[in-house]
């Protein structure tokens, strides 16, 4: 039979239950979802209405298909211009990310050899 005490159950103090926290510096879930929802519009904006512009010109100036594909490549290649571009920001910033976390380990292995040849 389980049993657990209530208070094991919803202890989050101990290492092994804790989940990692996303590096928000500060900021709220909310408005970090914010952030990548406006991201994506944009980038989806960027890849659809060139082709509409396109398709509207076509059907002003009577030269159907040509500036829809046009606006469609052009919005291909612009969104995954800017999409490759959000990857490598994000990809810097782990890094950085990554390399202060590591700075500050090994900052704490030599101020706890430091204190250790002290004693």
């Amino acid at each position: 039979m389980l049993t657990a005490t209530r208070s094991s159950v919803f202890d989050t103090s101990s290492k092994a239950t804790s989940m990692p926290q996303p590096d928000r510096r500060g900021r709220s879930a909310l408005v970090e979802a914010h952030q990548w929802v406006s991201r994506l519009t944009t980038v989806s904006l960027e890849m659809v209405l060139p082709a509409f512009l396109g398709y509207w010109l076509d059907k002003q100036w009577g030269t159907l298909p040509w500036l829809t594909a046009v606006g469609a490549v052009f919005g291909f290649i612009a969104g995954m211009m800017h999409l490759l571009q959000m990857a490598k920001e994000a990809e810097q910033k782990e890094r950085k990310r990554k390399d202060r976390s590591t700075d500050k380990k090994n900052s704490n292995q030599r101020d706890d050899q430091s204190s250790a040849t002290d004693s």
